[in-house]
């Protein structure tokens, strides 16, 4: 008999996760946005859509931005194109890029795109700013990395919320010289539908305890058997693919000896394992949002985003920066004249 996979995944329960951080990094980013020239928000390329905050909309506004589609490694590179395309179709003036931190691919193109905005004065400021886990610290660390050849300045781990405060600015380019802004990741407060939350914590955007680990690993398997990704049974030696998430948690136990007092099978041992070769891209590289074209066309109308402003706008700026620079340089000299 031919295995056929489950049509769909019954699930209505609604995980929240705001801690009181979170709350307060939304009033640091909103306070600290006069100073910034370009916020770069960072997605997670696995959920193009899911990973989006409406929130910083009403925070960022109309400041110029760029948006980083990161961990593109572990995306189906179909998506991406799709993702591409939709961006050229809705928002052609929102320059956009897909970045890994783990080969520092087009890490370079974002310090480039800053190093366009300098102007007149040659010094940027970025903020960078994106839902928890979508690794912000990690692309901090790469540009650093990329841009001085310098070590880590952020912190990164694999469970959320490891940046709690907006911290001081790191230099990441030397000439025009580029600054950044780390900030904590901000979740949203209230995600409405249950399996984009589901999928939020699938990619480590939401604690794991919280998710419920044996759950998260049955829908990862509905949608490993919904991608016709069977890898997983010769990786945990099962007879053949299955929709029974017992029966595979069962044979990953087996194969990693999770095993406690009196024989039993530490199913929950076994989930985190599963979660954890799936995250590190180890059972294939998908993507768990619809990009169809009806589907991002659906998101782009319904987010009414991208507004940003134009190139005018930021050379305003700069020059309003420039002039506060000169009459800096002015009270300093008079300062300097008295003595």
């Amino acid at each position: 008999m031919s295995f056929i996979p489950r049509t769909t995944f019954p699930y209505d329960r609604v995980i929240n996760w705001f801690p009181g951080h979170m709350a307060k990094g939304i009033r640091l980013i909103s306070e600290r946005l006069n100073s910034v020239d370009l916020v770069v928000e960072v997605r997670d390329a696995r959920i193009p859509l899911s990973s989006v905050n409406p929130n910083f909309e009403k925070v960022v506004g109309k400041r110029p931005r760029m948006i980083v589609y990161n961990k593109s490694d572990l995306a189906d590179p179909a998506s991406l194109k799709s993702v591409r395309k939709a961006f050229s179709r809705h928002a052609p003036s929102t320059p956009i890029t897909f970045t890994s931190c783990l080969t520092d691919n087009n890490v370079k193109s974002i310090l480039k795109y800053a190093s366009e905005l300098a102007q007149p004065i040659p010094q940027v400021t970025l903020m960078v700013v994106g839902m928890p886990n979508v690794g912000k610290s990690s692309l901090i660390n790469a540009l650093r990395r990329v841009g001085v050849g310098k070590g880590k300045a952020a912190i990164t781990g694999a469970q959320p919320g490891v940046t709690r405060t907006v911290i001081g600015t790191v230099k990441v380019l030397e000439d025009p010289t580029v600054y950044l802004i780390d900030t904590p990741g901000v979740m949203v407060p209230h995600i409405a539908d249950p399996v984009r939350s589901l999928k939020v914590a699938l990619t480590g955007g939401i604690r794991d305890h919280l998710a419920d680990e044996q759950v998260m690993a049955d829908y990862l398997l509905y949608r490993l058997n919904e991608f016709h990704a069977h890898d997983y049974v010769n990786w945990f030696k099962l007879e053949r693919p299955t929709n029974d998430v017992n029966e595979l948690l069962e044979g990953v136990a087996r194969r990693i000896g999770a095993i406690v007092k009196g024989g039993e099978l530490d199913l929950t041992m076994a989930a985190k394992f599963f979660l954890k070769q799936y995250r590190a891209g180890k059972l294939g590289q998908f993507t768990l949002d619809d990009v169809s074209p009806e589907a991002l066309d659906t998101f782009f109308e319904t987010q009414k985003m991208y507004k940003t402003s134009t190139s005018n706008d930021l050379s305003r700026r700069q020059e309003k920066k420039l002039a506060k620079l000169e009459q800096r340089k002015q009270a300093r000299n008079a300062t300097n004249g008295q003595h």
